[in-house]
């Protein structure tokens, strides 16, 4: 067995370090580990490859679990995120710095490279009236989800029943979701959509559209509740269903996680019926903070700034829940929650109310504490992979939420949003080499 707890200031790990902490029945077989790693449990973390985009970089990072990065890609932009596929390529979300959007996530473009690191295809959804913004998710298709802001006039705001005193920015950014089919050639087509600003109600005028009382529509969304920002959702995550062929939305704004079909066509995703759960694209389920439909008060809030929210699926460490860093727990503290919900095993839910839903298991500490970005993923074998963002440190635990890795991004500006582990079995590692490279500098 090898196992590793290191301290901060004896990371320099070799053969002759006599001050490491080790079990006594240790193998005395090297490992060469990374100045980054302070924690390397081999016996309980999941073998694979963790993949990463710092903030501040033009690059995204494979390492492999001694911390030696074994894969780079480098693109002309600044990311956010990046996801590999099972045929090896790399989709990464990046910055084309359209000032039309000054908001944090505000990105723009998707460029895709092969393992080898050639950019295969590239496309910009950014002008003066829509921009892409935060994450994607890969289909099963080979189509893409995206997440984009489309502004709306102070007129088109009012008309729609916003109050006038909150439109402080004079103007709005509703989310919306589309789904990209490739065309190469650095071409896509847009082939669904799904807009919040068609699923709105408010109770401020009953002159203007959308007007009904909120408490009884928990399927829509209130124009009203956030504050003067035109970024009034904040989707910050994308999950896909595959199972039930549903989109799982984090709401920063509204504290809230909000479940839609994707079941629907295009026309029926601007209405209230249609689809598999014949809901149109209304809210299916929404989670988090009941006092976002005038249903309780604050007390009732369970999530607070969350991000990187996904469905466990059939994973261990339990199938059929959600998963959720949930960033501002505390003032001092996030947590990573994994939520039940009353789902039937038809993929539908009894009613979009929040408050049905309750959280089963909970890693509360400061030591994860980021006020925003951040992450966390359920792997294959019931461990959890936590990502600090803001202080670029990536944790895994087990299920008694003991560390068992603990890897810190080597950069003085190492922000990221999420990362990812991929076993050392997925795909896209076939016949590839996937051995240390020293040539490969993390900047």
């Amino acid at each position: 067995m090898k196992k590793f707890i290191l301290l901060l200031l004896l990371i320099n790990y070799s053969c002759s370090n006599d001050d490491e902490i080790k079990n006594s029945s240790i193998d005395d077989t090297p490992v060469n580990l990374s100045e980054s790693i302070s924690i390397y449990d081999e016996d309980n973390f999941l073998s694979g490859f963790t993949l990463y985009t710092p903030t501040v970089s033009n690059k995204s990072f494979l390492i492999n679990m001694e911390g030696h990065p074994v894969k780079e890609w480098v693109s002309e932009h600044k990311g956010l995120v990046s996801y590999l596929d099972k045929n090896g390529n790399l989709y990464r979300v990046f910055d084309t710095k359209n000032s039309n959007f000054n908001s944090g996530g505000s990105m723009g473009g998707i460029e895709m490279f092969d393992f080898e690191g050639n950019l295969v295809w590239q496309w910009i959804y950014s002008d003066d009236h829509k921009i892409l913004h935060h994450d994607i998710a890969l289909l099963p298709n080979g189509n893409i989800l995206a997440s984009v802001w489309e502004k709306k006039t102070k007129n088109e705001a009012i008309e729609a029943g916003r109050d006038p005193s909150l439109l402080t920015e004079n103007e709005m950014w509703p989310d919306k979701v589309i789904e990209i089919k490739i065309l190469g050639n650095n071409e896509a087509e847009i082939v669904w959509e799904w807009t919040v600003w068609d699923h709105l109600i408010q109770d401020y005028d009953d002159e203007k559209s959308f007007f009904g009382n909120i408490e009884n529509h928990p399927e829509l969304v209130n124009i009203n509740h956030t504050l003067g920002e035109a970024n009034f959702n904040h989707i910050n995550s994308i999950d896909y269903v595959e199972e039930f062929d549903q989109i799982i939305l984090s709401s920063r704004k509204f504290n809230e996680f909000w479940v839609i079909d994707h079941s629907t066509t295009t026309i029926e995703a601007k209405g209230h019926t249609g689809g598999n759960f014949n809901k149109g694209g209304d809210l299916l389920f929404r989670y988090g903070n009941p006092y976002a439909y005038k249903s309780g008060d604050e007390n009732n809030q369970t999530l607070f700034a969350q991000h990187d929210v996904t469905w466990l699926g059939n994973k261990q460490n339990h199938g059929g829940n959600f998963l959720v860093f949930n960033n501002a727990f505390s003032p001092t503290m996030s947590s990573v929650d994994e939520i039940k919900i009353p789902q039937n095993s038809d993929g539908s839910y009894p009613t979009a109310n929040a408050s049905l839903g309750s959280i089963v298991w909970s890693y509360q500490n400061a030591d994860i504490y980021s006020p925003r970005v951040s992450g966390a993923r359920r792997l294959e074998n019931g461990n959890t992979l936590i990502t600090q963002g803001t202080s670029g440190l990536i944790y895994e635990i087990d299920i008694n939420k003991t560390l068992v890795w603990k890897y810190k991004i080597p950069l003085a500006g190492n922000q990221t949003f999420k990362a990812f582990r991929y076993p050392s079995n997925y795909n896209a590692f076939n016949n590839k080499n996937l051995e240390k490279d020293d040539s490969i500098t993390i900047e």
